[in-house]
């Protein structure tokens, strides 16, 4: 029963938590994009993910953490947080909107199609006429002929997941 119990007021603190910061992102020039809880009593973090179209520096991050952990101290009504973390997506995490590919123009992404099919390429553009849609140009070769670059456009909505591809060779 203490079990439940417990479990009953960190939920309740997550959702008023989640409800402070999305208000505050709401009139804010940056976006959330990703809220994870982890932690028991006691050690309950809560990671905040933040970006926008032009991306994010420390100092900005730095400040959306102040003002965030300000708003816990001072309207949480369960106050059983460890710490708040406040960090930009960062290349190895996917994206989950349309608006943070196009920063990235000139990237090489990894992607994952809704219908399994995997295609690494370089980001090449980006246009919203109707549908997201990103531009990708992917090398392929055939037997018995060099690479062969090849453009595809995708429609963002058939994208299970996207995000850069780490490489250091120059």
């Amino acid at each position: 029963m203490v079990g439940l119990i417990t479990h009953f007021f960190f939920a309740k603190m997550e959702n008023q938590l989640k409800e402070i910061i999305e208000k505050y992102f709401e009139n804010s020039d940056y976006k959330l994009v990703d809220l994870v809880f982890r932690g028991e009593k006691g050690t309950k973090v809560v990671e905040i993910f933040a970006d926008s179209e032009e991306g994010v520096n420390i100092d900005i991050l730095a400040k959306i953490n102040h003002d965030l952990n300000e708003l816990a101290d001072t309207q949480l009504i369960i106050k059983d947080l460890s710490k708040i973390v406040v960090s930009s997506p960062g290349a190895e995490r996917p994206f989950k909107f349309f608006w943070q590919l196009k920063k990235h123009k000139g990237r090489n992404l990894e992607i994952v199609m809704n219908n399994g099919e995997k295609i690494t390429g370089k980001l090449t553009g980006t246009e919203e006429s109707g549908n997201e849609m990103i531009h990708l140009e992917t090398i392929g070769s055939e037997k018995g002929k060099k690479n062969i670059t090849e453009e595809r456009i995708l429609n963002f909505s058939d994208i299970k997941e996207s995000k850069v591809k780490i490489s250091f060779n120059k």
